[in-house]
């Protein structure tokens, strides 16, 4: 037991956890100790190697708002202190790939919309509307985020104002683009970004789409050194306040004494054994998401129905990554670092693309180059993304990882080599350039990260989400907050403003006024 130490404890270390924890360890000189279940900090920031020198991220991808000035750029640069060197993705940062065409996307939103209206002149004023409404959505978002951190009466009732205009953000993205535009490839072509968050058209919020169109308006960032540059950046921060960052450490339940948390209690593997452990502190960040922190940490009692609800909002978004390795480098086929997103037909739907994966000849995918966006890459690598269902995978679940039997390999094998076809039908010679290869499934991502069925964006951003009042960074449980994605958004962006969140409500009222006053007031300040 390490009692008394502690300000606060953060359960996970994901970009949540590391953010909240930061801004507490500068602003508040708060001792965090962040405690994280597996053997290497970041969560899905973190980044793994193999032999020779490959690295793969597993979440961080790209990043938007994140060009000298922004709110973003800020917030790293608070908790870091400066210490995250960000690298522009070259332009154009995105190309979208169809049967009969490719459309470039540069990081301007001038040039952007030009692009657009040049390619389908036809549909110039609905455009125009379009990226209105994407603005006007992401606000309307934004300012409901901000109505939730915000103490009564003020909270509640910019919260209600906005349920006024919530029409546009809460409706469906296929809705919007059915009402608003005719030509199906620009439909299609408007949201070829939608693995970003997980959910295709029929499924989303606009909202969601718009928070992610905006985002990466004004192009994309990847991390110099990797994902893995960010905790390393953020720790030195957390433990100059006397905090500590703890691995290997699984923190299976909270101690609450008459609905207040106390501290928590994990179990520490070493020496082939299981330890358990108490922390105490009198508050606790859980950066575990909001399906385990209700389902799984808050004792029944308090919870409530929240577990049904989060079960009601149907399947979160899973994924199955392909890592590649190449013997020279891809720039050979023309890429330059761009993401590319490659669509079979103009129809963008989730049940297929899964279907059509596992049969292994996948009808869309995300292609992304880590290594051509970090100078500092040794070794030239890939990573090649799906989105099927977690159901196909269920029946493996049980069993343990790289243990789980012919059959289940044979699958692997099936859809890491319809991955590499789709490519290279579209970019012939990719084939010929991997010299290594690894898939993980939605199983391996609950291994790691003890993420439910597998889930990389936390709850589906469909319209019921956005319209749950229960979902924020406060619980029912006094003093345990909840940090992450799921307080307001998916991606690396979106989780660490749930991280400022959860430090704003560290420490009390008005505590995120504070926070974002002093992130925003230390803008362009660097480690010396």
């Amino acid at each position: 037991m390490e009692d008394g130490r502690y300000d606060v404890i953060a359960i996970g270390s994901g970009i949540g956890a590391l953010t909240a924890a930061g801004v507490l360890a500068r602003l508040g000189r708060r001792r965090v100790l962040v405690l994280e279940r597996h053997h290497v900090l970041g969560g899905f920031t973190h980044q793994f190697e193999r032999t020779q020198g490959r690295t793969w991220d597993v979440g961080v991808h790209y990043v938007g708002d994140l060009h000298e000035g922004s709110s973003g750029r800020a917030v790293f640069d608070y908790v870091s202190e400066g210490g995250i060197r960000w690298n522009r993705m070259p332009e154009p940062f995105e190309r979208f790939v169809y049967p009969d065409f490719r459309f470039d996307v540069y990081g301007d939103e001038e040039r952007y919309r030009a692009d657009l209206v040049r390619r389908f002149p036809e549909e110039r004023a609905a455009l125009e509307r379009y990226f209105r409404d994407l603005k006007r959505a992401a606000a309307w978002g934004l300012r409901r985020f901000t109505a939730g951190l915000l103490p009564a009466p003020i909270g509640p009732a910019l919260r209600w104002t906005g349920s006024l205009s919530s029409a546009l953000p809460l409706s469906t993205t296929k809705d919007y683009l059915d009402r608003h535009f005719r030509d199906p490839r620009l439909k299609a072509l408007l949201v070829s970004q939608w693995r970003d968050h997980g959910l295709p058209p029929d499924r989303s919020a606009f909202l969601s789409h718009a928070i992610i169109a905006t985002h990466y308006l004004k192009g994309g960032y990847y991390p110099v050194g990797g994902a893995g540059s960010i905790a390393r950046a953020i720790k030195p921060v957390i433990e100059g306040a006397g905090g500590k960052c703890l691995i290997r450490r699984d923190v299976k339940r909270l101690l609450v004494e008459r609905g207040r948390v106390v501290g928590v209690e994990a179990v520490h593997r070493r020496g082939g054994r299981d330890h358990s452990e108490r922390y105490l502190a009198p508050i606790v960040l859980s950066n575990a998401g909001a399906h385990n922190t209700y389902s799984r940490l808050i004792p029944r009692e308090l919870a409530g129905a929240v577990p049904e609800k989060i079960e009601a909002l149907g399947p979160a978004p899973t994924a199955v990554s392909l890592y590649l390795s190449f013997r020279e480098s891809p720039a050979r086929l023309g890429f330059r670092g761009e993401n590319v997103w490659i669509s079979e037909d103009y129809v963008h739907d989730a049940q297929r693309e899964s279907e059509d994966a596992l049969r292994g000849r996948p009808s869309g995918c995300y292609l992304s180059f880590p290594s051509l966006k970090d100078p500092e890459a040794r070794v030239h690598t890939a990573e090649i993304l799906v989105l099927p269902a977690y159901e196909p995978f269920k029946r493996w679940a049980d069993r343990s990882w790289q243990q789980r039997g012919e059959e289940y390999d044979a699958l692997k094998t099936r859809m890491a080599d319809g991955m590499v076809d789709l490519v290279d039908r579209h970019f012939p010679g990719f084939r010929d350039l991997i010299d290594y290869r690894e898939l993980s499934t939605p199983l391996s991502i609950e291994h790691f990260v003890a993420s439910p069925r597998g889930a990389i964006y936390g709850l589906p951003g469909t319209p019921e989400r956005f319209r749950q009042d229960w979902l924020g960074v406060r619980t029912p449980v006094k003093n345990l907050f909840l940090a992450g994605s799921d307080v307001y958004f998916h991606g690396v962006m979106g989780a660490a403003m749930g991280g400022v969140a959860a430090a704003g409500a560290a420490l009390g009222a008005f505590g995120f006024v504070r926070a974002m006053t002093a992130i925003r007031a230390s803008r362009g300040k660097r480690r010396s």
